[in-house]
């Protein structure tokens, strides 16, 4: 079973941008080859902008997360390896 991990805001333009920039962080994960989910809150019907706490995918985001969310809703993406720990090295 995959398990969500380094959850970030990446603010592009598009998601293959938003991946791009997500994957230029190089983030070391302990799944050789993850999976990368990269969705827009804005495009989620159950997305609530004014709420402190909303349910993305498969990850939770709390207050912090939202205020960023909520600088360019726009254009802000959350983005985060699907790691799967039966292949963790």
């Amino acid at each position: 079973m995959q398990h969500p991990t380094n959850t970030r805001i990446i603010f592009a333009e598009n998601p293959e941008e938003a991946k791009q920039k997500y994957l230029a962080l190089n983030i070391q994960t302990k799944d050789p080859s993850p999976g990368v989910e990269v969705l827009k809150p804005q495009e989620d019907e159950d997305f609530d902008i004014h709420s402190d706490i909303n349910l993305i995918g498969e990850v939770s985001v709390g207050p912090s997360i939202m205020e960023e969310i909520r600088q360019d809703p726009e254009k802000a993406y959350v983005v985060y390896f699907l790691e799967d720990p039966s292949k963790f090295a």
